[in-house]
């Protein structure tokens, strides 16, 4: 019996890392990861952009099969600037368990399970109305999240998420969407 028990909680602790994100576009050409995936490894880019800062942020997190964790911070400047003194940095970063933990969490969530569902194009409900754009607020962040696993990937890009989702009663904002991204965004 006691054999059985600990065959079975190995069982579940290694299939609890190995987790089919069921991503659905290929991967873009423009991806460049600080480290080569395996199979059935994950990659999560957590991307801040935006604001006055002359840098985008990003943190790569990578999760292999046997849920390992590894991270990456980068400071990229921004595309748009032409100033030759601001270089690109990526550092790897040692993670504290608390953290790494998160990260698991993250990806065996509900919530990011139901993320992964929807695709960019569903953060905006399409009327037949003709709108002004959407409400506007300066010098805050955009935020960016990228999921990567066995050369697929799907990524969700939105400027101001939790003003939008709070503040800005546009009819073309899918607030139910907005509202699964910003709860995935908390998970970090």
């Amino acid at each position: 019996m006691r054999r059985i028990l600990i065959f079975t909680i190995f069982n579940f602790y290694f299939f609890s890392y190995a987790q089919n994100l069921n991503l659905r576009n290929q991967i873009s050409e423009g991806i460049e990861l600080p480290q080569k995936l395996n199979k059935n490894d994950i990659a999560i880019i957590y991307e801040i952009n935006g604001g006055w800062s002359a840098y985008d942020y990003l943190s790569y997190y990578f999760v292999d099969k046997n849920g390992n964790v590894k991270s990456y911070s980068e400071e990229r400047p921004k595309s748009y600037l032409k100033n030759e003194k601001l270089k690109k940095s990526i550092k790897e970063i040692e993670l504290t368990q608390e953290k790494k933990g998160k990260i698991i969490q993250l990806i065996e969530s509900k919530k990011l399970s139901d993320l992964l569902k929807y695709n960019q194009e569903d953060f905006k409900i399409k009327v037949n109305e003709n709108l002004p754009p959407p409400c506007y607020i300066s010098d805050v962040n955009g935020y960016k999240l990228t999921f990567v696993q066995n050369n697929k990937q799907n990524t969700y890009d939105y400027y101001a998420p939790r003003y939008m989702y709070e503040k800005c009663p546009h009819k073309t904002i899918n607030k139910t969407m907005l509202k699964k991204f910003i709860e995935v965004l908390d998970l970090f």
